[in-house]
């Protein structure tokens, strides 16, 4: 299984500063169990423009589910917002390599682009 580049910061918590497990303990009272509701945290802060708690929630949405192709798809999305770019690459690829076709277009773009 391919890892993205930014797997690594899910694995040492206490480098992050207040990250989405501690707004939703804070905020909900509990956390997701599963990649689902993950994946469904990340659209929320997604669409709330928050993108670097949008990225850990797709994070773990794909370690509990590395079939998840929707999660690496809006993870690139919300990588591309915060300018780390070359995570939105290795998020489409792992996207494409599930057979996302949808995301064949943005990835050959970012990468014709890359300097």
């Amino acid at each position: 299984m391919a890892t993205t580049a930014s797997e690594s910061h899910i694995a040492n918590p206490e480098t992050r500063q207040n990250s989405s497990e501690e707004w939703l303990l804070l905020r909900i009272g509990a956390i997701p169990r599963n990649s689902l509701g993950w994946f469904r945290c990340g659209v929320g802060f997604y669409n709330k423009k928050d993108f670097s708690k949008a990225i850990e929630c797709f994070e773990k949405a794909v370690e509990l589910d590395p079939m998840n192709y929707n999660a690496f798809q809006i993870m690139a999305r919300a990588c591309i917002a915060v300018n780390r770019k070359d995570d939105a690459i290795a998020a489409l690829k792992q996207s494409v390599m599930l057979d996302n076709p949808s995301d064949w277009q943005l990835l050959i773009e970012l990468t014709s682009n890359k300097e």
